[in-house]
């Protein structure tokens, strides 16, 4: 067997070894150093409405709940406001369930159409005995009757639209008033408050700054040996230091995200993890080693689906 021979089976073998479609790894674990601990949510919470402040109610290590009441604008005004639309809303509602004046017309109407009848009547029986012209207005007493129900039934509608205004003020103005309270949009720790009492702020300013530490993103960068992997999904762990050397904690989570480009040099690429950091065990900006378990992870058929950047939900 000649040497050119031998090297093309060799070659052969490796393309068979390396395209074979559907093979599983064997078990085992990828150790990935340097792998940095960042942060996925944080809000910089901004003034809604210019006014001074008058009130912190947290202070930097917080822990909030999204809703939590952070600081407080002076809401004097405001509440003033609500006051006012709100007393106006009483007057507008006892106006519309007020049902005089459309009982009022009902009655003028009933007194007027009995009187053109007995007119109408007493022609009748005894012609002449009331003149055409006094029968005319009492007719013209009695439709005006009419067309006055219709116009108490119009005014009551107006009414009733004019409550659901008042309605709608009242809405603006507790929303003026919560506009003021200025609430934490996620749950996290509070690390930064960048007014004082009594500051005055305008709306877009930031208040406060908040970091969601109880999940954490682990972004790391592969060699190129694993970009054929099917690599969502896969659990992840980072053991965190303890008060020993001996004592480790693991924090455990999944790969969430495997971006989709790799680099031209070196064949590299990207992943994410996220982490369930709920016992705070690891910090944002901490440098940790990650194991990937790989424990029956499929070859794809086509290498490039495993590179597909689609997010884990």
């Amino acid at each position: 067997m000649t040497g050119d021979t031998r090297m093309r089976w060799r070659l052969e073998i490796l393309l068979a070894l390396t395209f074979a479609g559907n093979t599983l790894l064997p078990a085992g674990e990828i150790v990935v150093e340097s792998v940095l601990i960042s942060v996925i949510h944080s809000a910089d919470v901004p003034a809604r409405d210019t006014g001074v402040l008058s009130e912190i109610l947290v202070r930097e290590g917080t822990q909030v709940e999204a809703g939590t009441v952070l600081v407080k604008l002076d809401a004097v005004e405001a509440e003033l406001t609500l006051k006012q639309v709100r007393r106006q809303l009483d007057i507008a509602n006892q106006e519309y369930e007020n049902y005089l004046r459309k009982l009022l017309a009902g009655k003028a109407a009933e007194v007027a159409a009995s009187e053109l009848k007995r007119a109408e009547e007493a022609n009748k029986k005894y012609p002449e005995t009331v003149s055409r012209t006094e029968v005319d207005r009492l007719r013209l007493v009695s439709e005006k009757a009419q067309i006055d129900i219709r116009l108490a039934e119009h005014e009551h509608r107006l009414l009733g639209m004019t409550a659901g205004l008042r309605e709608i003020e009242v809405e603006q103005a507790e929303h003026g008033v919560e506009r003021r309270h200025i609430r934490a949009p996620i749950a996290g720790t509070v690390v930064r408050i960048d007014s004082r009492l009594g500051e005055w702020v305008q709306p877009g300013a930031s208040l406060v700054r908040l970091i969601d530490t109880r999940r954490l993103r682990a972004e790391a960068v592969l060699p190129a040996k694993y970009r054929h992997l099917d690599l969502s999904r896969c659990p992840v762990r980072v053991d965190v230091p303890g008060f020993t050397a001996e004592k480790t904690r693991p924090v455990e989570g999944a790969i969430s995200f495997v971006h989709p480009e790799i680099d031209p040099v070196d064949g590299s690429f990207r992943i994410w993890a996220i982490l369930d950091n709920r016992e705070h065990g690891l910090r944002p900006g901490d440098s940790v080693v990650m194991r990937i378990q790989t424990d029956a992870v499929a070859e794809p058929e086509h290498p490039q689906d495993a590179l597909n950047g689609r997010p884990v939900r």
